[in-house]
């Protein structure tokens, strides 16, 4: 298991709900703010949503 996987799960979320959970978060962050605010968390979402759809 890779150390995203390891993340993902210590969400303690059902597996269908952490693409919707990591999508509103994402979604929060791009309206308060966007890239030049959250720049890097947006960055890191990405990945773990890219994750998580696996």
């Amino acid at each position: 298991m890779s150390e995203r996987e390891d993340i993902l799960r210590a969400l303690d979320l059902p597996d269908e709900a952490i693409p919707l959970f990591l999508a509103h978060i994402e979604r929060f962050c791009t309206e308060h703010g966007g890239q030049r605010r959250y720049g890097e968390l947006l960055a890191l979402l990405a990945r773990y949503q890219a994750s998580a759809d696996r």
